[in-house]
């Protein structure tokens, strides 16, 4: 015999009730089978739980010891099935979000505040956009914003709205030569070091691909994960790195556009189509696209200059 939570329940009615007929009765048990139940247990525990007599029963010291275990634990084992309760609930009408590497991520949440939706995001991270298509594929995610240089496989039942395009441009630090400039074309970066992205988006192949039409491949000093502290490599280093237009400015570098560079990055909002936020996934997408332009006009009245986008706001799914 193994003592249960049961046992314990069965050990604190006895108690109350002060007699084996009256806690038998309260627990629809025949008289019997709790007086067996009881002596198992005291043989479990070694030693007598309760004095008996004509009058009834009563805790002895060690049974009372037992009694103020058992009602903690019996306590903490509620809790547990009241939060669980709870986080079930709390699930059941979650919004996972998926946060990426893309500077619209901050506007989504944004977006979700201003149609209350806000409160019932739970956030996911992840470090690459394939590790992010893989959770909408196993339907662990509900919605993210996720930006590309290439074609991404939409998973099954999901679908996508296409928010903005926009130039890549390089990070330098400040003190670097081509700081100055208005604008610098990647042939002028033949000879620098460059930071490449780690994980299984194959940034550092993408890199190489960006760079050999203009005859040369880049000297790849650092692998940095996404998250990882590029400005300061830069900086430091004086590295240099691709990075998206609305990247915010740390101390210390500038973000420069690449004139003869033609390639951009796509941003786009990817959601489960059998996800309740689905219904409103086009006042979401026109909520982050006018952000989006009201920031990059925000930048563009900075020291920062930057070549015209163009916004594309259209829907396909799997």
């Amino acid at each position: 015999m193994e003592l249960e939570l049961k046992h314990l329940h069965h050990l604190r009615v006895v108690a109350k009730a002060g007699s084996l007929n009256r806690a038998a009765a309260q627990l629809v048990l025949p008289q019997p089978a709790l007086s067996r139940e009881l002596r198992r247990i005291e043989q479990l525990l070694g030693d007598e739980l309760f004095e008996r007599d004509r009058t009834g029963v009563r805790p002895t010291a060690f049974g009372r010891l037992i009694l103020d275990y058992a009602d903690g634990i019996l306590a903490h084992a509620a809790k547990i099935g009241s939060d669980l309760a709870h986080q079930c609930a709390h699930r059941a009408k979650a919004l996972r979000i998926g946060w990426s590497a893309t500077a619209l991520s901050g506007l989504l949440l944004d977006a979700l505040d201003v149609t209350g939706n806000g409160d019932q995001a739970e956030i996911r991270t992840a470090e690459s956009t394939a590790e992010m298509i893989d959770w909408f594929g196993r339907g662990e995610l509900d919605l993210a914003v996720l930006s590309e240089q290439c074609e991404v496989p939409l998973p099954p039942n999901t679908g996508r709205v296409d928010l903005a395009d926009d130039p890549l441009l390089i990070m330098l630090p400040d003190w670097h030569p081509l700081a100055s400039s208005q604008s610098v074309q990647l042939t002028e970066l033949e000879h620098e070091r460059w930071i490449s992205s780690t994980g299984p988006d194959r940034c550092r192949e993408f890199l190489k691909r960006v760079c050999r039409p203009f005859g040369f491949s880049p000297q790849i000093a650092h692998h940095v994960s996404v998250s990882g502290p590029r400005d300061e490599i830069v900086r430091y280093q004086g590295d240099v790195t691709l990075v998206q237009t609305l990247r915010p400015l740390a101390p210390g570098v500038v973000h420069r556009p690449i004139s003869d560079l033609l390639m951009r990055t796509s941003h786009f909002l990817l959601y489960r189509e059998d996800s309740p936020i689905a219904a409103r996934i086009d006042v979401l997408a026109g909520l982050i696209t006018d952000a989006y332009w009201d920031s990059l006009r925000g930048e563009r009245t900075s020291s920062r200059a930057f070549p015209a986008g163009l916004p594309r706001l259209a829907t396909r799914t799997s």
